[in-house]
């Protein structure tokens, strides 16, 4: 697998070629990505923390029952809830379309009964040449410095 764009901290991956540290058709995390084809990932139980190649691993698609604090969940009718903590067994679920109350805990079968999760926006990138920025705001090349944010 190519390394894919739009990475964030806690997007999941499927082991499909074994090192030391994972094994195959472990389900890994993203803790933090360098840039670098190896990136740093988290075993289920967060006990091993290891860089590991894309090449070596497929996209393992989220489920509802892996919804962690922040990400949104539609139930059936359209109302959309927001989950505000995460246990063992369960989520607490903000009211719907209310994402600063609480309403109550769902066990993570009620869950893939009643919801779905929203599915996150593509954000497109711009990619743009030293020279393009420089020229848009009326600056020479060799003067631009642009930070990292």
């Amino acid at each position: 697998m190519n390394k894919p764009t739009n990475l964030k901290k806690g997007d999941q991956f499927r082991v499909i070629e074994e090192d030391s540290d994972f094994k195959v058709g472990e389900i890994i995390s993203l803790d933090r990505d360098d840039d670098s084809d190896y990136p740093f990932f988290w075993n289920a139980d967060k006990s091993k923390c290891h860089c590991f190649n894309f090449c070596d691993l497929e996209p393992y698609p989220k489920r509802v029952r892996d919804a962690q604090v922040g990400d949104v969940l539609i139930r059936r009718d359209g109302d959309e809830h927001i989950v505000l903590e995460r246990g063992q067994n369960s989520v607490l679920l903000s009211y719907e379309n209310n994402f600063k109350k609480a309403d109550g805990n769902y066990h993570f079968d009620e869950l893939e009964e009643i919801f779905t999760l929203k599915a996150e926006p593509e954000v497109e990138q711009t990619v743009l040449t030293m020279s393009q920025i420089a020229e848009k705001f009326g600056v020479e090349v060799s003067t631009l410095k642009i930070a990292k944010e």
